[in-house]
């Protein structure tokens, strides 16, 4: 969803704070809480909060690097949540095994044995790579044009193009990062990605992104789509030749962003990017608990993070390892937690299998969740009878825990009523603040997707979310554990009285996402090995479901703009207006499908 370095002050026991070792066979008789005979008890203890907090301490620690998929941080954490898996006595939750590979793209690497190459004005350039660029098959020798932030206007010679257009053509392009104060900026044009299809789209040969206030390094992860111009970035190394090129010195400051640089102004140089793709692997971890029947509850959290910072770091320019305690340490030491308790009711007390599923890659779109839905049968699709979905439940405020997906089951409302109430302690019992949709940014929303009813329990939003600062000294225990206990009596009321949850869709608002001016209620499929954007659903009563759309619908045209993938699908925003109908024209299954589609103002929820 999806931190200082210091040493934990307070961790619990050694057992508890250690990864949890295997045994040498999984066993039959989980770890109990207490004396009781397994076979007597029918209902599931609270979650031990030692147990939660170790897990926590372990998956937050500075030693995880912020759990980046594909690393070898990634199979550390891997092995300690299938080795807690094996500890409980659960089943491998993937057939035979515990862990389900796959492959991801993550961001770029120089071809073996070339090197990148900008100059401006004959002189050497510091710069580093860009993810979303072309290889170069040779250096480009063009002049150079400074276009200011290079944000494109709704016509070709307008925004910070107008009265350029003309040198822009066959010429590189120098686009400043970031953009002008202005609140009623578009988000869709303002996007590193935006810029650079807005000068390719202008006749650019090349493109520069000069990030004069930042240090560090144009963060190096995630999708890498093909824009089809090479690029390359500049930081504060390069900021001072790079304006000796243009005759200026500076400084850059918030009063002179631009250094001296007039938008227009002109030098001449060279780029050379051979890049390639970097294909890593990651795993999904999961734990299964047999039941007496065939039917299935899904209990999941994703374990990644943001290593260092990646694009999606909300302190941009900051070289930091994001622990990210809350995001999602919490979830999975709640799911753990929850793991822990539901194993100790005995088989005979479960209709219905529990898997425990810790989803790997999904900060970089769901990855994870999307490959386990995806690799299911259409049967064991229906054999599901819901998931529930932790992430972020560490910051618990005024003791009220937020419910995601409360409108997809007319069942979820009478269940979460009775199961919120903390029989042992009144106190902690939690007021659950309901929110319909099932759609949104964690995993929940892939079962959706595949019409799957769906709850995401979540603490709320705070100021250290994708942020080095969220750490472990700032978690609520005993608000993550009191979430761990209300999903643990939820999940044991189902068990005892098998409700057959009817599946609803939800036509929920799109809420206003950071200024953007149009909604379309398309929901896109982040993982899709696709040319052009696939849609995993439409949102009921959208702009898109008024079109015609469908999930599995690939779109590879909006107006008079081709999409090859989310980038250019981001763009497209920036040139659609509300209430105005245009042309959309859809790959389905192998047939181009044309369509017409007209924008929505955004609303808020």
């Amino acid at each position: 969803m999806s931190s200082s370095r210091a040493t934990w002050l307070f961790l619990a026991s050694l057992l508890a704070c250690r990864p949890e070792q295997p045994t040498q066979t999984p066993t039959s008789q989980p770890e109990s809480a207490s004396d009781t005979p397994r076979t007597a008890l029918r209902d599931p203890p609270p979650v031990d909060r030692e147990r939660l907090r170790g897990h926590l301490a372990f998956l937050a620690d500075d030693a995880q690097e912020g759990r980046p998929p594909g690393t070898a941080a990634d199979q550390r954490v891997e092995e300690h949540i299938e080795q807690a898996f094996r500890q409980l006595g659960l089943q491998p939750g993937f057939g035979d095994s515990y862990r389900q590979s796959f492959e991801f793209t993550d961001g770029v690497v120089l071809r073996a044995g070339e090197q990148s190459i900008l100059e401006l004005g004959g002189k050497p350039i510091a710069h580093t790579l860009i993810p979303f660029a072309a290889a170069s098959a040779a250096p480009v020798a063009a002049k150079v044009v400074y276009v200011g932030y290079g944000i494109p206007g709704d016509t070709p010679d307008s925004g910070d193009y107008a009265k350029i257009l003309d040198k822009v053509k066959g010429a590189i392009v120098v686009a400043r990062s970031g953009a002008p104060a202005d609140p009623h900026s578009d988000p869709a044009k303002s996007r590193v990605q935006s810029k650079l299809i807005a000068a390719r789209d202008r006749g650019a040969v090349g493109f520069i992104l000069w990030r004069p206030d930042v240090a560090v390094p144009y963060p190096n992860h995630g999708e890498a789509n093909d824009l089809q111009l090479p690029a390359l970035t500049v930081s504060a190394a390069g900021t001072a030749d790079l304006l000796k090129a243009f005759g200026k010195k500076g400084p850059v400051t918030a009063e002179n962003p631009h250094g001296g640089l007039k938008v227009g102004a002109t030098s001449k140089g060279s780029l050379h990017s051979p890049i390639q793709r970097v294909t890593a692997t990651t795993a999904n971890v999961a734990g299964l608990l047999r039941g007496t029947g065939r039917k299935r509850i899904v209990l999941g959290a994703h374990m990644d993070h943001l290593g260092h910072g990646s694009s999606s770091s909300l302190a941009p320019g900051v070289d930091a390892i994001h622990n990210g305690a809350d995001d999602n340490a919490s979830g999975v030491a709640a799911l753990l937690g929850v793991a822990a308790a539901l194993a100790q009711l005995p088989p005979e007390a479960r209709p219905f299998d529990l898997q425990f599923v810790a989803f790997a890659a999904e900060e970089m779109g769901l990855l994870g969740s999307k490959r386990v839905v995806e690799s299911l049968s259409p049967d064991a699709r229906q054999d599901i009878v819901a998931m529930l979905n932790f992430d972020m439940v560490g910051r618990v405020r005024d003791n009220t825990v937020i419910v995601v997906g409360t409108g997809t089951s007319s069942v979820w409302p009478g269940l979460l009523d009775r199961a919120k109430v903390d029989p042992q302690d009144a106190a902690r019992t939690l007021v659950v603040k309901p929110s319909e949709d099932g759609f949104g940014a964690s995993d929940q929303a892939s079962y959706y997707a595949v019409d799957i009813p769906v709850l995401h329990f979540f603490s709320g939003a705070h100021d250290d979310y994708h942020r080095p600062s969220d750490d472990f000294d700032k978690i609520n225990l005993d608000g993550a554990a009191a979430i761990a206990d209300l999903s643990v009596r939820l999940v044991a009321l189902m068990l005892r009285e098998q409700p057959v949850l009817d599946f609803k869709k939800v036509a929920a608002a799109t809420p206003r996402g950071g200024g953007f001016r149009v909604s379309l209620g398309t929901v896109p499929d982040y993982a899709a090995n696709a040319d052009g954007m696939k849609l995993s659903g439409v949102r009921p009563k959208s702009p898109a479901e008024a079109a015609g759309l469908r999930a599995g619908d690939i779109i590879v045209k909006i107006g008079k703009r081709e999409i090859h993938n989310i980038d250019d699908y981001m763009a497209s925003f920036g040139e659609l207006q509300p209430g105005v109908a245009v042309p959309l024209v859809v790959d389905r299954e192998g047939t181009k499908v044309e369509l017409t589609i007209t924008p929505a103002a955004p609303t808020r929820q």
